[in-house]
């Protein structure tokens, strides 16, 4: 049996709205996703697993018909999808009363569902969102439904606010394979059996490294898998060290060419640390205009973080638990607040969600 184990699409999504790469990249999310499908036709793979937030939103119907058209290109394979926490599924939804054309079941939201494939000796255990969110200690009880299949567990979750989990349990579960979305940065928790495949482009600019889906192999009962990278673009964090001797000038041209040899594609926070000797102020605007750059980040401007909004901004992962976790000394606790600002410095540059 093959398989291909996607998540976190986020189709619709404009990422960082009004920067002149905005629309590009909603339509980039859009190809992607259509590649992976041809990805799966050109390997005939049985089964696609999309473990949540396939869309930005609640998706309309004809959204809905417009993936299920996408989906209809597949000949030999069966797509099982669940809803996750920006595409949660109301009992009055579209997407809670769509019926696929294509060989597409999504997994309800009002119970837990299990789907069995006679033919490939595969049962798919999992239930979409009915919400924003969903904090039932569900994951870490659930069984696999049918003995003597291939028990795969289709689930979008893993913080504090959305189907926690604990890992242990995970790994130990009875489980033949563990498809988890919602982190968006990819995470092997055990090796070829639980997994979560990350989203398939980074979304914003803490979402750093590779992203794509997870391919699937299962021989024998022996479950074997690799991590294929697919998106268009990637954030870059560039970290410019001035010295006392650099002019102006050298930094615009070692910044130009760092990013032509990185990749003129990518998106950029160029990270400035030090001083001149004539303490000078770097002017970027022309390296802005002619590539995708973020933000400009200097040591001055790096002295306060603004907490409340980092939060809102990254409530459903690791940079928002950190924050909810630590957060309620920050004013009144100075080592409190070293803590943070330290652990934000290393997840906003390595993009950990």
């Amino acid at each position: 049996m093959k398989f291909i184990h996607m998540a976190d699409v986020h189709l619709g999504i404009q990422p960082d709205k009004g920067k002149p790469w905005s629309k590009d990249r909603e339509q980039e999310i859009k190809d992607t996703f259509v590649k992976v499908i041809d990805d799966a036709e050109r390997k005939q793979v049985d089964l696609l697993l999309i473990a949540g937030d396939l869309f930005h939103m609640p998706p309309s119907e004809g959204m809905l018909r417009d993936v299920d058209y996408i989906l209809s290109r597949l000949t030999a394979t069966k797509t099982i999808i669940i809803a996750g926490n920006h595409d949660y599924m109301k009992p009055d939804s579209p997407m809670a009363n769509y019926r696929f054309s294509s060989k597409t079941i999504c997994l309800s939201a009002e119970k837990i569902n299990n789907v069995y494939m006679k033919d490939i000796n595969t049962c798919v255990t999992g239930f979409s969102y009915n919400n924003k969110e969903n904090t039932e200690d569900i994951l870490n009880h659930i069984k696999p439904a049918k003995q003597g299949a291939f028990n795969i567990l289709l689930a979008h979750g893993g913080d504090a606010k959305h189907l926690p989990f604990n890992k242990k349990n995970l790994k130990e579960s009875n489980f033949d394979y563990v498809a988890l979305g919602h982190i968006h940065k990819p995470e092997v928790i055990k090796e070829n059996q639980v997994i979560n495949c990350g989203s398939l482009e980074p979304i914003d600019h803490t979402d750093t490294g590779a992203r794509g889906y997870i391919y699937g192999e299962v021989v024998d009962g022996i479950v074997k898998t690799q991590f294929v990278p697919v998106a268009k673009r990637a954030y870059m964090n560039l970290l410019i060290n001035i010295k006392p001797d650099h002019s102006p000038a050298m930094i615009l041209d070692l910044v130009d060419r760092q990013i032509r040899n990185i990749g003129e594609q990518n998106i950029y926070r160029i990270l400035v640390k030090g001083h001149n000797h004539n303490h000078d102020v770097f002017d970027f605007s022309s390296l802005v205009a002619k590539y995708n750059i973020y933000e400009v980040v200097t040591e001055e401007s790096r002295d306060e973080y603004d907490l409340n909004q980092l939060y809102q901004e990254n409530q459903d992962n690791l940079i928002g638990k950190f924050i909810n976790q630590l957060s309620d000394n920050y004013y009144n606790d100075e080592v409190c607040r070293k803590a943070i600002h330290y652990g934000l410095d290393v997840l906003l540059k390595t993009g950990d969600k």
